[in-house]
């Protein structure tokens, strides 16, 4: 048997005026989600337990099978695990964004979503100029990137509390930067990177271009080292991971999947969808799970394009849904699409709600139901009130 769990990033959403009342997932032009709803099961699923902030890495972790209130110690040591950084045990990763801001406002959390190529020269600019013995820049991809401080966690609690950049656009920067013990040391640091980057030449250049400019990072999500069994010793199975998000791949990486790369993969709206389908089903010939994750829905749920967002389901319909349902005919596997969180166009942010999901394949009873929604999962008795009983239902355990 295999197993392919298809991950659409913050595609839930709430009921739009404009669609005439619909969802973009009820909008959207997607006869393969469609036709599993038809052969197989619908339901909904909770992936973000009571008390924690509706952010990708807890959702992720929670769809996988893995308590968060278990096993969640932030997002950076997540990511850090994909940069192949070993954190000592006091050691405090933090997620560095490269934003704009201006008129002191949050204007952007992605600066644009700024090029690697010019987001890398940024950073390691910072890292000589700003890094330290203790403070050490990574470069990630466009804005997402990396820093890490050395025995951060004797100097701050590694439970700072923080506003993540893409939940307060167009927001007070002073009334949103970190706080708790410590914090004054992360305030200097981001402000410091103001005095820096204001006049880099990458920026002046962006700023000539009507581009916007990377003038300032925002550091959030710290955390330290954490221990997590393996995805084989849980569930008994070897897997691989598909993203182009260093937190998904991080997450990959520490519970032992194999993470695969694919040319063309941005994590953007122009991403290679029909590539991570092709490399799915490649992966699946040596290992019997793979966890495939497509960003591109929630960023066109944080920028606010509601066309966007529903071109983007249709895209992973076609190209990863209607690639694998047709390539896998005859074979004995199990499917599920399912988002991690909603991310409504009408907030720009992540939401708590319950996920639709749909989930067919061998041994699935078959209930039906006429399309994939939100409001046709809602009518459904199958209900899960954590990731992990879904992924075990999932997994016929």
């Amino acid at each position: 048997m295999k197993y392919i769990f298809i991950v659409p990033d913050g595609a839930a959403d709430y009921p739009n005026e404009i669609l005439g009342g619909k969802t973009p997932l009820e909008a959207a032009d997607k006869p393969f989600m469609d036709f599993l709803a038809k052969e197989g099961a619908l339901g909904r699923v909770k992936t973000v337990p009571s008390g924690f902030q509706p952010a990708s890495d807890v959702a992720n972790l929670s769809l996988l099978g893995y308590e968060p209130e278990k096993y969640y110690a932030g997002r950076g040591p997540l990511e850090a695990a994909n940069f192949g950084i070993d954190l000592e045990e006091d050691d405090l990763a933090f997620r560095c964004n490269l934003i704009t801001e201006s008129e002191g406002k949050l204007l952007d959390y992605s600066a644009g979503h700024i090029s690697d190529r010019e987001a890398h020269i940024l950073i390691e600019y910072l890292d000589k100029n700003l890094g330290s013995e203790d403070i050490k820049f990574y470069p990630g991809k466009s804005y997402r990137h990396l820093m890490v401080y050395k025995k951060g966690a004797k100097l701050l609690l590694d439970k700072l509390n923080f506003f993540p950049p893409h939940d307060i656009m167009g927001k007070s920067v002073k009334k949103h930067l970190p706080s708790g013990r410590g914090n004054e040391h992360i305030i200097a640091l981001m402000n410091r990177s103001k005095e820096l980057l204001k006049d880099h030449e990458i920026n002046k250049v962006r700023i000539d271009l009507g581009e916007n400019p990377a003038n300032m990072i925002w550091l959030w999500g710290a955390g330290r080292k954490l221990a997590i069994p393996t995805f084989k010793e849980k569930f008994g199975l070897s897997g691989a991971v598909i993203s182009a998000v260093d937190l998904i791949n991080g997450i990959g990486k520490i519970i032992g999947l194999k993470t695969v790369k694919v040319e063309g993969a941005n994590a953007y709206y122009d991403t290679n969808y029909k590539g991570k389908a092709e490399a799915a089903i490649e992966a699946l010939k040596d290992c019997d799970f793979v966890f495939i994750h497509i960003e591109a829905t929630d960023e066109a749920g944080h920028n606010n394009d509601l066309r966007m967002k529903i071109t983007c389901i249709e895209r992973i319909d076609k190209l990863i849904v209607g690639t694998i349902v047709e390539r896998m005919k005859g074979e004995n596997y199990r499917i599920i699409v399912v988002p991690d969180h909603p991310t409504p166009v009408s907030k720009r942010t992540h939401t708590d709600e319950p996920v639709p999901f749909v989930l067919a394949g061998v041994g699935v009873g078959r209930q039906a139901f006429s399309s994939y929604s939100e409001t046709e999962a809602a009518n459904s008795s199958l209900y899960f009130s954590s990731g992990m009983d879904l992924m075990k239902y999932f997994l016929g355990k």
